[in-house]
C-alpha cells in the first residue's frame, strides 16, 4: 500500500514558531484528493481553511506537547470541505489502492 510522503513546514502557532508536518501532494492525485490535501496544507500553514475552519488555540496539554516538539492540533473542517476527514479518507484509500479517486469521493471545490 502506498503511503503519503510528509514534509516539515515552519509556521506560527499561538504566536510561537512551530514546525508542522504536512502531506506532499502526489503527482498522480485525483483532483478531489489534490484539493483536500491542498486545503490541509493551507490550514497547517495559515491556521485557517478556505472552508472557514480555523485551527483551535492550543490546549494546555497541546502546548506542553509542543514544548517537547510534537503536538496534534486537529482542525474540524466543514462537512462539504474536501479536507474533511470523510471525503479525504476515501480519496486517500482510493489513491493508496491505485484507484481513480475522483469516482469514489467528494468532488473538488
Amino acid at each position: 500500500m502506498r503511503q503519503l510522503a510528509m514534509e516539515r513546514l515552519v509556521t506560527t502557532v499561538a504566536g510561537r514558531p512551530a514546525a508542522v508536518e504536512v502531506p506532499v501532494i502526489p503527482a498522480d492525485a485525483s483532483p478531489a484528493f489534490r484539493e483536500g490535501l491542498r486545503c490541509r496544507r493551507v490550514t497547517a500553514a495559515l491556521g485557517r481553511c478556505p472552508c472557514g475552519a480555523r485551527r483551535p488555540a492550543p490546549t494546555a496539554v497541546q502546548d506542553a506537547a509542543a514544548e517537547q516538539g510534537q503536538a496534534d492540533m486537529p482542525t474540524l473542517h466543514k462537512a462539504d470541505c474536501p479536507a474533511h476527514d470523510t471525503p479525504l479518507a476515501a480519496e486517500l484509500a482510493a489513491w493508496q489502492n491505485g484507484k481513480d479517486g475522483a469516482r469514489h469521493g467528494a468532488p473538488a471545490r
